[in-house]
């Protein structure tokens, strides 16, 4: 009897039962060519998800009323949605990291006043959202990187430490406090070095 009786009311109510699943989440939609698409959930709570889906986008669409969003593509683009709405992604490109908080104001990335201890964090960025990430001291000594990965951007989130890393091709890459910088042409890095600004 219990049962027949909460059929019909899920029946009744076919939202309710999804929305106190994503309560405090937004659940984001990535339009790619050809309609291809995929759907990821996001806390509301400002907090950064990372994105793994390497699929090219286009356009990025929400359905939560109340919320605003920001997105960080692979080639440095950045998207925002606000409440109910479909943005067009320019130019299109693998997203790879974004944050959704309430309110009409779309949260900013995070970044750190200084160093943490005496240590930078540094993320190298390929093709497709291939990426990794290092630490490097302060101090102004050399470290070797032995990812094999070919980088295209590398990026701080530190204010006051300018870096500097050398590709396998010659390559030389400065990143001054919190920034992405394009590496020239994309290559393997081999070495690094940080101190503060």
């Amino acid at each position: 009897m219990k049962l027949a009786l909460a059929t019909p009311l899920i029946a009744l109510f076919p939202g309710a039962l999804s929305l106190a699943i994503r309560q405090n989440t937004a659940q984001i939609t990535f339009i790619g060519a050809a309609d291809a698409q995929f759907t990821q959930d996001f806390p509301t709570d400002g907090s950064i998800v990372q994105i793994t889906n390497p699929l090219s986008i286009s356009h990025i669409a929400s359905t939560v009323p109340g919320i605003a969003c920001t997105f960080t593509g692979v080639d440095h683009g950045t998207t925002t949605v606000t409440g109910v709405q479909t943005v067009d992604v320019g130019p299109p490109q693998t997203q790879v990291h974004g944050s959704c908080q309430a309110g009409e104001t779309p949260p900013s990335p995070p970044v750190q006043p200084g160093p943490v201890g005496d240590e930078v964090m540094i993320t190298f960025m390929g093709a497709a959202n291939a990426q990794f990430t290092q630490s490097f001291p302060v101090d102004g000594a050399s470290v070797q990187i032995n990812n094999p990965l070919s980088i295209s951007h590398i990026m701080s989130s530190t204010n006051g430490v300018a870096c500097t890393f050398n590709g396998v091709d010659n390559s030389v890459t400065t990143v001054s406090g919190a920034q992405t910088v394009d590496v020239g042409p994309p290559q393997t890095q081999v070495s690094g070095s940080c101190a503060s600004a």
